[in-house]
């Protein structure tokens, strides 16, 4: 992103599309797209941080880092002026607020007094009094479309504890994403042997439209963008090799006999587009489409399309649709030929493509897989969505007694997981590559069918993250990777890798019971929990005897 993208007339058509779907101010709408974009949460964690009334203390969202232990107090600025500064009232206003909530006391004083009752219960649902008197740091964010002049410089270096977030920092930190990918252009279907069955979906004048018939796969096949997979941008998932439907579907295309009844037992495609015109008789004109059900039909009819015949024919649901949301509903909906998962369900869905981009973009290196069957650059190191989910369900989120419940990751603990400031390509990067450090461990481990059990690495992987965070040294670079280079990181990384050997050794002991049940224990909650404590305060002790590697004292060098 352009600093000049952050124009208000420019700006205010993307907070517009905030403002169609939530019913809130431009400047909440703001608020609402920047911790979307910026912050990288869910819609409804965004919007839940949002207060942007009157009476609200001077204070339009309240955001809770728990992670960090942080409470970041913001205020929106939304200017139409293009050549505007920020300057140091702003700011200072800001700070003033957020002094309103530096202690428990007041934040009592806040929720008996006269503050807009959005703001209490806001107060009351993330139980800021309880984080306050926990000890959790205060912060000031001040978010807006203005750029910083000498007294907002000034004042933001007086003021530790305040972030401004300009437009040059917004656009630097923006990554965008293309939300409607697939195929641009026109592509004509000829339908001179049949009349499609034309249907209008609402009364709307934007409601959509389909049309349904059957299609020949001879023509289907010239469709671009099949071999790169670029037509299935809006598919859950991709051709997914040699799974037992992509077997049928082969086996009946080397049955030429059985063309003519092959769409007897095939559920079909569907192809969103932009629009579609029937006006020329016998054809079917489509624009900016893509197909979101049939990639793996489609993907076989093109890799043997030697087989194919003018009797083969597929039924093809072509709907003409504006609405983004309906979209990618229609596309969750009708994927049904191999089973679904909850990954390919959120392949789509703004952070995962966000993430993907901003990695293919930072670093040629990594590939960030969101959808199975997706193909990869030569040379490109894989890295799973499910398993960097996995990854951060036990290093950030501290959960590795549920690493192994995948549909979590994209369910009930998404949010939670992905939908986090600090989730970015390289955070993503750094615990990958912490993972590839515990791998190297496992096989110190005695116990060989606990080594091999996939609940052990996600709990190793916990207990070096608690190690981590507990020491001064090393906690500021979990929080931002990006700030070591690649020799510091090796260094850092190899220190890890030191660590965990005495985690093995003390893991070791602990597993010698005959009672011991490693299925069960890294499963539970409670028997993980008590677990790790054990470990760490073996590893503490054998820090301060001098017989554990440690981060004290460590700095980059």
């Amino acid at each position: 992103m352009k600093s000049s993208d952050l124009n208000y007339n420019l700006l205010s058509k993307r907070v517009a599309r905030v403002t169609e779907r939530t019913g809130l101010g431009e400047s909440a709408s703001f608020l609402v797209w920047f911790l979307e974009n910026i912050y990288r949460l869910e819609e409804t964690d965004a919007r839940d941080a949002v207060c942007d009334h009157s009476n609200d203390k001077g204070i339009d969202g309240i955001y809770v880092d728990h992670n960090n232990e942080e409470i970041h107090f913001l205020q929106a600025k939304i200017r139409q002026s293009d050549t505007g500064k920020i300057g140091d009232v702003g700011p200072k206003n800001l700070m003033g607020s957020v002094a309103q909530f530096d202690t428990a006391d007041k934040v009592k004083t806040v929720l008996s007094g006269n503050a807009d009752d959005e703001l209490k219960r806001l107060i009351t649902r993330i139980q800021l009094g309880d984080m306050v008197a926990a000890g959790y740091h205060l912060v000031g964010v001040y978010v807006t479309n203005e750029s910083h002049n000498t007294d907002s410089e000034g004042y933001a270096a007086v003021t530790p504890d305040l972030v401004i977030f300009d437009r040059e920092e917004i656009a630097a930190r923006m990554v965008e994403v293309d939300m409607t990918e697939g195929k641009k252009g026109a592509f004509t279907f000829d339908t001179s042997y049949v009349d499609p069955l034309e249907m209008k979906i609402g009364a709307g004048k934007a409601d959509p439209t389909m049309f349904v018939f059957p299609a020949r796969a001879l023509q289907l096949v010239h469709m671009d963008g099949i071999a790169d997979g670029s037509l299935f941008r809006e598919n859950v998932r991709y051709g997914l090799g040699n799974t037992s439907v992509n077997r049928a579907i082969r086996g009946a295309l080397a049955n030429k006999a059985g063309h003519a009844s092959f769409i007897l037992g095939h559920n079909g495609l569907i192809i969103l587009c932009s629009s579609a015109d029937s006006s020329k008789s016998g054809e079917l004109t489509i624009r900016d489409y893509s197909v979101v059900n049939g990639a793996q039909s489609l993907t076989s009819f093109y890799n043997d399309k030697s087989k194919l015949t003018d009797d083969l024919r597929v039924l093809v649901r072509v709907v003409e649709v504006q609405d983004e949301a309906l979209a990618r509903r229609i596309t969750e909906n009708s994927n049904n030929q191999n089973a679904i998962k909850p990954r390919d369900l959120r392949s789509n869905h703004a952070i995962q493509l966000r993430l993907q981009k901003e990695m293919n973009d930072a670093d040629g290196d990594y590939f960030f897989e969101i959808k199975r069957g997706e193909k990869a650059p030569v040379g490109a190191t894989v890295i799973t969505n499910d398993e960097i989910g996995r990854a951060l369900l036990a290093f950030d989120v501290q959960e590795p007694w549920s690493a192994h419940q995948i549909y979590k990751v994209f369910d009930e603990k998404y949010a939670e997981i992905f939908g986090r400031p600090e989730v970015t390509a390289q955070r993503a990067i750094f615990v990958h590559r912490l993972m590839g450090v515990v791998d190297k461990s496992l096989p110190k481990l005695k116990n060989r069918p606990m080594a091999s059990y996939t609940l052990t690495r996600y709990f190793m992987l916990y207990l070096l993250s608690e190690i981590l965070r507990d020491n001064d040294a090393s906690r500021p670079y979990v929080a931002n990777p990006a700030s070591l280079s690649e020799p510091q990181m090796e260094d850092f990384l190899g220190k890890c890798e030191e660590i965990l050997k005495t985690v093995v050794v003390d893991l070791n002991v602990e597993s010698k019971s005959v009672d011991f049940d490693y299925k069960s224990i890294l499963k539970s909650p409670k028997q993980g929990g008590e677990l790790a404590q054990s470990i760490l305060a073996s590893y503490e002790k054998d820090v301060e005897r001098e017989k554990a590697e440690t981060f004290n004292d460590w700095t980059p060098s």
